[in-house]
């Protein structure tokens, strides 16, 4: 707090001793050393206050940064959202209910057609796989 070294102490406590007297000298000191320690933790008190509403600073700054970028990210879905429901809509309107009925008519066609073969195919392995001398039933 302040630059006071040992020499300049040593003045002041010479002149204090001449000025006060040596009867009275320990007492004075007793009270001005309370009130140096009163002082202290006064200014101690006061730089806690200071960064802790600093601190409160920072993060009430922190909070609407992600306030913001909670909207940003609010809007960007929303948009995408109005985005994917307009591309919906407007394919909901080039299918009509026949094409929809025609694609699920040549899905069961090909998995039938699938099916045959598998069994076909399942067919053929066993008669290769049947002993000499039986035939295929």
């Amino acid at each position: 707090m302040f630059d006071i070294g040992f020499w300049e102490l040593s003045i002041i406590g010479i002149v204090a001793l001449l000025v006060i007297g040596p009867e009275r000298l320990p007492a004075v000191a007793r009270t001005v050393g309370k009130y140096v320690g009163r002082a202290n933790r006064f200014v101690a008190n006061i730089k806690d206050d200071i960064s802790k509403e600093l601190k409160d600073e920072d993060l009430k700054r922190i909070l609407a940064d992600q306030q913001k970028l909670a909207d940003e990210y609010k809007n960007a879905a929303s948009a995408m959202n109005a985005s994917i429901t307009s591309e919906t809509e407007s394919l909901r309107g080039n299918v009509s209910m026949d094409d929809i009925l025609d694609i699920e008519e040549s899905e069961q066609k090909s998995t039938e057609k699938k099916a045959s073969a598998t069994n076909e195919s399942n067919n053929s392995d066993s008669a290769e796989s049947a002993p000499a001398g039986t035939e295929k039933s």
